[in-house]
């Protein structure tokens, strides 16, 4: 068998992408992975959704367009690794598994198939840890068969939140805790915000430079996090453009161009993104009301050489 190489900037294809998305209860997982494999996709791309929690993707089919595998137990790491092959041969553009966590906490997964070894050895494991061996092989030959795939793959991950004594807030994945850092991007969302960008731990994500233009801390996953980071894998590095020059002789672009550019942008993405888009801009427009409190009243009415209007009301 003979090998030749060619140089490297003749491939175009896209390379394989996998996300890893991890957020607590009510953080808009399952949402946002589905936002980022449309974006990844196209419009007309096919998604395919692998659910392991009884069919709970299923609530977003107005929202989204994708077909989905119900996985029942048990949660075997080969059972992903073959849902991932399939996924791939039958064409699909991207893959959105949710929740990997099952992998490693659910019915027959890692940890339940460990404990039955040990219930197995007659609960006298080896100071090696041999009830962990084929669990630990299986997960490994699961991670290998992951990265020999083309298709993008999103791993919706369950999070929980823990205190260390005395005062100390960790969270962690529930998973192999290397899966992470074993995909393309990791990160989390923040717990009180469904589906914000949470970078505020540095040892919580995963990200190279160029991943880093891509997903910023405090920004709501959208279609074009998934579209950038598309661009990405086909090659497109180049970094985006956040406050363009104008060009000579133009007018600089107001904030209502630039409202309608990004409105029209979504609107290229079809009406899902835009109707995300849409709700984005009411969820902004209700927090900026939240913030014009009493003390920038008063500012105001300070500005206007007269008293707040509390004050006015107090002395009427």
């Amino acid at each position: 068998m003979t090998f030749s190489f060619v140089p490297a900037n003749r491939f175009t294809d896209r390379a394989g992408v996998f996300v890893s998305l991890t957020g607590g209860t009510n953080s808009g997982k399952t949402f946002s992975a589905l936002r980022l494999a449309r974006g990844i996709a196209g419009p007309t791309g096919k998604v395919a959704v692998l659910d392991t929690e009884g069919g709970r993707t299923l609530h977003l089919k107005n929202e989204f367009q994708f077909d989905a595998n119900i996985m029942d137990p048990p949660f075997r790491p080969e059972r992903f690794a073959e849902a991932a092959k399939a996924a791939e041969v039958a064409g699909y553009d991207a893959l959105v598994i949710d929740s990997f966590s099952m992998e490693w906490v659910g019915l027959g997964g890692v940890l339940e198939w460990q404990a039955a070894e040990h219930e197995r050895m007659g609960g006298k494991d080896s100071t090696k840890g041999t009830s962990w061996i084929k669990p630990k092989m299986a997960h490994k030959a699961m991670v290998y068969s992951f990265l020999q795939r083309r298709i993008p793959i999103i791993f919706s991950i369950r999070g929980e939140e823990s205190f260390v004594p005395p005062n100390t807030k960790t969270f962690k994945s529930i998973t192999n805790k290397q899966f992470p850092f074993e995909v393309t991007v990791s990160f989390r969302l923040e717990s009180d915000r469904k589906g914000y960008i949470d970078l505020s731990d540095p040892k919580s994500w995963k990200m190279e430079g160029a991943h880093q233009d891509i997903f910023k801390h405090g920004e709501r996953i959208s279609e074009e996090h998934g579209a950038a980071l598309a661009r990405w894998a086909c090659g497109d590095h180049a970094k985006p453009a956040a406050n363009p020059a104008p060009a000579e002789g133009s007018r600089p672009q107001s904030a209502k161009d630039r409202l309608f550019a990004a409105a029209r942008a979504a609107a290229d993405q079809g009406r899902q993104a835009l109707d995300a888009f849409r709700l984005e801009l009411e969820e902004r427009a209700d927090r900026a009301l939240d913030a014009i409190g009493p003390e920038l009243l008063e500012r105001a009415a300070s500005a206007d050489g007269g008293e707040p209007e509390a004050g006015r009301d107090e002395a009427a």
